[in-house]
């Protein structure tokens, strides 16, 4: 493609899209709002008022048909992405997914086979390795990494403030976070590690609150605690890389500590947004001001689950996922988290379910997928 500036459209804007997706599109300066889609009228008026894209429809093929769009970004519900991926390929629309991939596995394997014999640009939403600080921490990794790893990942939120549709599916219908979420740092480690696991052993609540760990090679040993049981006024995403005679911590997103390595011992911070102000401190006065904000959150905002303008937000990696796309379109290159990488976490998912319900190990072989 011979252009830089290109034109988005979004097929599915709820609150997950509205709030992240839609406001990292727009800081972009290479990015246009084109179309949005939704189903029912007055959120289509509600989308037209509030972003100004050209214009809002209720068909989502309209988007696809579109010889103006460059790019789709969809934001649907996991269990309705196949046809989106179907449509993208009739009409060789660049597509990008938001995590996880899907929710039935029966529609992986066709996923995986319409993407690598009828290839159109696709990448899954999986954000963290785009975040600037696992930027800087996958370097100092591959460098300094000694005989045996060990990394513990915390990834624990709270429950009490999810949208209600979150907790119909997972506390009512019993849809499981590994998916909805901890798929996040299956994707995470396989691209720190740049491997994929070969054991996998878990055990908690199922559904919800579970312990995972997982074995890769190169005596890598990865341990996540990923649950919905705690406040969200403490930061929710922590891990330590201990390896090397070092160790890196990173907390939220916010700050980077390294110590060891020979002479190495020094933290780094990192931009947050909070209600719309960029800003940059150390870890602990992070921490009290997403505190502050926890303590600020209304009953309102908890009722209808949209409350990311005024949340303190890190840099995950939302805006860098989507630059990172645009640069594969513009330059004709293949998306790094591709359609097998948005398969293999999913895939690791359902692998701790079976963990948990047998309260066994079980050894990983994903091979197939390449040939498929």
């Amino acid at each position: 493609m011979n252009k830089e500036n290109l034109n988005v459209a979004f097929v599915g804007c709820g609150g997950f899209s509205t709030g992240t997706l839609v406001p990292n599109v727009m800081a972009n300066p290479n990015l246009h709002i084109r179309a949005m889609n939704r189903r029912t009228e007055s959120a289509l008026q509600e989308l037209k008022n509030k972003y100004k894209p050209d214009y809002v429809t209720p068909r989502y093929e309209e988007i696809f048909a579109d010889d103006e769009v460059d790019m789709v970004i969809c934001g649907t519900k996991p269990n309705f992405r196949l046809p989106i991926m179907e449509t993208a390929v009739q009409h060789g629309k660049p597509l990008f997914v938001e995590k996880p991939l899907c929710f039935d596995d029966a529609d992986i394997e066709p996923m995986v086979r319409l993407m690598r014999q009828r290839p159109v640009k696709f990448m899954v939403g999986f954000n963290r390795p785009y975040s600037p600080m696992m930027q800087a921490a996958k370097p100092l990794f591959q460098e300094h990494k000694g005989e045996n790893t060990l990394i513990i990942y915390r990834i624990i939120g709270e429950s009490d403030i999810w949208p209600q549709h979150h907790k119909d599916a997972v506390l009512d219908r019993k849809e499981t976070t590994l998916i909805h979420e901890t798929t996040h740092i299956f994707d995470l480690m396989n691209w720190l590690t740049d491997s994929v696991p070969t054991r996998i052993y878990a055990a908690g609540g199922g559904n919800v609150d579970n312990i995972i760990t997982l074995t890769y090679p190169d005596n890598v040993f990865v341990t996540i605690v990923a649950g919905d049981n705690a406040s969200v006024g403490y930061p929710k995403e922590r891990f330590e890389i201990n390896t090397g005679a070092g160790t890196i911590v990173g907390d939220h997103f916010l700050e980077m500590t390294v110590t060891g390595f020979g002479t190495l011992h020094y933290r780094k911070t990192f931009d947050y947004v909070l209600a719309k102000k960029t800003m940059n401190t150390d870890g602990r006065v992070a921490e009290e001001k997403l505190w502050e904000w926890r303590q600020s959150v209304t009953e309102e905002e908890k009722a209808c689950g949209y409350y990311y303008e005024r949340q303190l937000k890190p840099d995950k990696g939302h805006y860098g996922e989507l630059e990172h796309f645009r640069r594969c379109i513009v330059e004709d290159k293949d998306p790094e988290t591709d359609v097998i990488k948005g398969a293999l976490a999913q895939l690791i998912a359902r692998r701790a379910e079976d963990s948990i319900n047998s309260g066994k190990a079980i050894d990983l072989d994903f091979a197939y997928l390449n040939e498929l």
